[in-house]
């Protein structure tokens, strides 16, 4: 009989010393939900999915399960949206743990005053953006009109994810327990990005030898290979085209037709594009939005139903004992890959995540195109 169940969403992009020591901190059985190719910030991961699944088993997970490309590569709200979605209609976990900068500020008690207090929240949220600043920063002052203290609070990356987390299991009345983790360490998946050989003394060594493997194997992404395709976008696009595309509006496509002829490659593209309204990360996702060609009512009304299914990655011996005892619970398919998916919607997911794979996949030095066919990892 398997009694408790615990749910953490990563990204282990990739994973660290931090993320090993929260996994350690988990008594009980263990499921990552785990992004996919693309990461919430809008860029390719530095590894695939399955070499971070990898990761993440060895690191103490019994199962592996991805979020869609279409939730993994959002902001923060339906990052966690779809995050937490899977974990509750999955019935796969019990209770969601997450990594924060403080553990002692009341996490659930501002969102219990948010969703009192919406109103007044949104309110000045409203001005807040109509003084021009970023809305990271707008929000972060409008819930302090919520509640003292939250500006500080929310400022710091993690704690912000946190409250998405907490916001979408109170809003939604899911059976979810909160189980944060202080975060500890200065470890950084950042410095590993830009460095990997200075800075593999920050991951476990399981984990650096995955990398460096993949590194010798030619797997590591690298972004900047995506820019002849971007330019090849804006060439052939205008901008009724463009604003045709999810995400495409309040004239950034106006932006991006001005500056991409000038521009010295994708970082420098990005760089003359962020201004107070658009940060990097909401550039990155639109780039990505595209050149997967994704179409605006298609992506809303899919995302407007949730996650279609949860798609398995990896599991341990032990997982597959979880998957066989609570998978009838399950209120979605679990499938172990795309073509398992049936319902139009999940087909929609489903061959969006296979565009996104492929165009993934030319990112790296030796491309894969059978990549995303792949069987689920199995670990003895």
């Amino acid at each position: 009989m398997i009694n408790i169940i615990i749910a953490v969403i990563a990204e282990f992009n990739p994973l660290h010393k931090g993320h090993h020591e929260l996994m350690k901190n988990i008594n009980d059985d263990c499921i990552v939900i785990l992004s996919s190719n693309f990461t919430q910030r809008g860029s390719p991961a530095l590894t695939d999915k399955f070499i971070r699944a990898d990761m993440a088993v060895k690191a103490g997970a019994d199962i592996v399960i991805e979020i869609p490309f279409l939730f993994a590569c959002s902001a923060a709200q339906d990052f966690s949206r779809g995050a937490v979605d899977v974990i509750a209609r999955s019935g796969l976990a019990d209770s969601i743990s997450f990594g924060m900068e403080d553990t002692d500020f009341p996490l659930e008690a501002l969102a219990d005053e948010l969703i009192l207090r919406h109103e007044i929240y949104n309110a000045a949220l409203r001005d807040e953006i109509k003084k021009g600043i970023s809305f990271s920063k707008a929000n972060a002052l409008a819930l302090e009109h919520v509640m003292p203290g939250a500006f500080d609070f929310v400022s710091m990356p993690n704690n912000m994810l946190a409250l998405s987390y907490t916001l979408e299991i109170k809003k939604r009345n899911y059976n979810l327990k909160i189980r944060p983790i202080k975060r500890t360490g200065n470890f950084k998946s950042r410095l590993i990005r830009e460095n990997v050989n200075q800075n593999l003394g920050m991951m476990p060594e399981f984990a650096s030898d995955i990398l460096m493997s993949a590194m010798r194997n030619g797997r590591l992404s690298d972004e900047s290979k995506l820019w002849p395709l971007i330019q090849s976008m804006f060439i052939h696009c205008g901008r009724g085209e463009l604003k045709s595309i999810y995400g495409i509006d309040e004239g950034i496509e106006g932006l991006f037709l001005k500056n991409w002829k000038g521009s010295d490659g994708l970082d420098d593209f990005i760089g003359r594009c962020v201004c107070a309204r658009y940060t990097r990360a909401h550039i990155r996702r639109r780039l990505m939005y595209i050149l997967l060609g994704l179409n605006r009512w298609e992506v809303v009304g899919a995302l407007r139903g949730g996650v279609p299914y949860a798609r398995v990655l990896a599991f341990s011996q032990r997982g597959r004992m979880i998957l066989r005892e609570r998978s009838e619970g399950s209120k979605i398919p679990i499938i172990t890959r795309l073509a398992e998916a049936k319902t139009r919607r999940g087909k929609f997911f489903a061959q969006t995540e296979i565009k996104a794979s492929l165009l993934y996949e030319l990112t790296v030095e030796r491309p894969d195109m059978n990549n995303e066919t792949r069987t689920v990892l199995k670990f003895q």
